[in-house]
C-alpha cells in the first residue's frame, strides 16, 4: 500500500478494452410452433461476432387458460418455467456441447446446491419464489406470464466458460414438455388443493420464445490481439463441468439397492453427484416436482470403480432428526465446488429435511493418475424402509469436460 501511496508519476491507464455491449433477441425459426412436444430451435449465425453466451438467457412469454370450473389461483412452482421443457440442447457449429435431460429436475437440484437467499430473489424472473415453502402467488397476473432464464442456470458450459466466442455458429434447441401439469398447481389460500381433477384441463400458451445474446464491441487494439489469436489457429480449451442427469424411474419395493448410473471416460471423470428421490410426484395433480422426499434414507455410497465416497456412512435416520451429516455435506457444496469461503446454502436445515433432502457426494479429490479406460459408477442405498410405490430416483452428475478449438470455426469434444 505504502507503494500506492507514494507512486506520483504514475500514469493513468485507459482499461476501456470492451467499448459496448449490446443485447440483441434471436427469434426460433418458427414462432408459432411453440406448444407441447414442439421443438423450438433459435440459430445465432453471426459468426463475425464477438458473443457472450454466459450472459445470455431466454426469454419466455405467455398466458394461462383455465377452465370455468376453477376459481382458485393456477401458480407455477419453484424453477416452474424449467418445467415447461422436457429437454434442452445447445451446440456451437453443429456440434453437440451439452444436453439437458429434464430440465427442471436438473435444475432444480443444482439450484438447490448453487443459490444463495441472495441469488434466489434475482431468479424470481425464472419463477423461483424467494420463500421457497411458497409458489409464485405473483407471478402470474391476470393470466399472463413473462420470464427469463440464465443459459448459466441451464448449461455447465455457460456457467463454467466466462469469455467470448468468436467465429462462431450457436443454437439453441429446446423440447417443449408433452403436458404442463408439472410446472404449475392448483391454490386456494396459499395451499395447494389435493383434489384438483380440473387441473390437467389447464392451458399453458407460449406466446414468444426470444434468446437474448449480448454482442461485445472491443477497442481497436483489442481487435488487433484477438485477430492474432485466430489466424494462429491454435487450438483453445474451454474446460467446463457438464451437468448429466441419469433416472431410475421405479426403484424396487426394498430396504437396500444398488443402482449402475452410468459408464464413462476417463476424460469425464464424475466431480460431484446430487440425488433426490421423489414418491408420486411426476405428472400429479397435487404434489410439485419442485420437492423431493427423503424415503428415510439411513446411508447411501457412491463408487467409481473401486474406490468409495464418501468414506463413512451418513448414518442419517429421518425419523429422529438425525440427518446432520446429510445437511452438512450439502451446506459445503458451495465452498468446494465454487471455492467460496462464507457459504450460506438455500436451505435451512429445517426446510432441508420438510422439503428437499437432496444428498450431495463430493468426489473432487481423486487419484488422476491411475491409468483406467473407463469409469463405471454405481450407488448403494439403503433405507431405514423399504422405498413406497411409484418412487423415481435422480442422479445430477456434474463431471469435467473439455472443447477445443472454439475460434477457428472448429469444435471438438473430448
Amino acid at each position: 500500500m505504502d507503494d500506492v501511496y507514494l507512486d506520483v508519476s504514475a500514469g493513468y491507464v485507459d482499461d476501456c478494452r470492451i467499448t459496448q455491449i449490446d443485447y440483441h433477441s434471436f427469434l426460433p425459426y418458427s414462432t408459432s410452433a411453440l406448444s407441447n412436444n414442439d421443438e423450438v430451435r433459435i440459430a445465432l449465425h453471426n459468426t463475425e461476432s464477438y458473443t457472450l453466451p454466459c450472459e445470455s438467457y431466454i426469454y419466455i412469454e405467455g398466458a394461462i387458460t383455465k377452465p370455468a370450473e376453477i376459481i382458485d389461483d393456477i401458480r407455477f412452482i419453484n424453477n416452474g418455467l424449467a418445467y415447461l421443457f422436457s429437454e434442452m440442447k445447445y451446440e456451437l457449429n453443429g456440434i453437440q456441447i451439452q444436453k439437458l435431460a429434464n430440465p427442471g429436475i436438473t435444475t432444480t437440484l443444482k439450484g438447490y446446491c448453487s443459490y444463495n437467499k441472495s441469488d434466489i430473489v434475482s431468479r424470481y424472473n425464472a419463477a423461483w419464489d424467494d420463500d421457497i415453502k411458497n409458489f409464485n402467488k405473483d407471478f402470474i397476473e391476470s393470466g399472463m406470464f413473462n420470464g427469463c432464464i440464465n443459459l448459466k442456470d441451464l448449461f455447465g458450459f455457460c456457467e463454467g466458460y466466462k469469455r467470448i466466442l468468436i467465429n462462431c455458429n450457436q443454437q439453441l434447441i429446446l423440447n417443449r414438455a408433452s403436458i404442463d401439469i408439472n410446472a404449475v398447481k392448483q391454490y386456494k389460500n396459499n395451499d395447494v388443493v389435493l383434489d384438483a381433477p380440473k387441473l390437467k384441463d389447464v392451458k399453458i400458451n407460449i406466446t414468444k420464445i426470444l434468446w437474448r445474446m449480448p454482442l461485445i464491441k472491443v477497442s481497436d487494439r483489442e481487435k488487433i490481439q484477438l485477430l492474432k489469436i485466430v489466424n494462429r489457429q491454435k487450438p483453445l480449451k474451454c474446460a467446463f463441468r457438464s451437468w448429466e442427469l441419469c433416472e431410475y424411474p421405479f426403484l424396487p419395493q426394498n430396504t437396500s439397492h444398488s443402482w449402475k448410473v452410468k459408464t464413462s471416460n476417463k476424460l469425464e471423470k464424475p466431480r460431484y453427484a446430487i440425488i433426490g428421490f421423489q414418491t408420486d410426484r411426476k405428472n400429479s395433480m397435487n404434489k410439485a416436482m419442485s420437492y423431493f422426499d427423503h424415503c428415510n434414507i439411513k446411508n447411501l455410497k457412491v463408487y467409481l470403480n473401486s474406490e468409495v465416497f464418501p468414506y463413512e456412512d451418513f448414518q442419517s435416520d429421518f425419523t429422529k432428526n438425525k440427518m446432520a451429516t446429510l445437511y452438512r455435506a450439502y451446506a459445503e457444496f458451495q465452498k468446494s465446488y465454487y471455492g467460496r469461503d462464507n457459504v450460506t446454502p438455500l436451505l435451512t436445515r429445517s426446510d432441508f429435511k420438510k422439503l428437499s433432502p437432496i444428498i450431495v457426494v463430493d468426489m473432487s479429490r481423486q487419484n488422476d493418475n491411475v491409468k483406467t479406460s473407463t469409469v463405471d459408477l454405481r450407488i448403494e442405498i439403503d433405507t431405514e424402509e423399504a422405498f413406497p410405490a411409484s418412487t423415481s430416483a435422480y442422479c445430477l452428475i456434474l463431471h469435467d469436460q473439455i472443447t477445443y478449438n472454439p475460434f477457428n470455426g472448429k469444435v471438438r469434444t473430448m
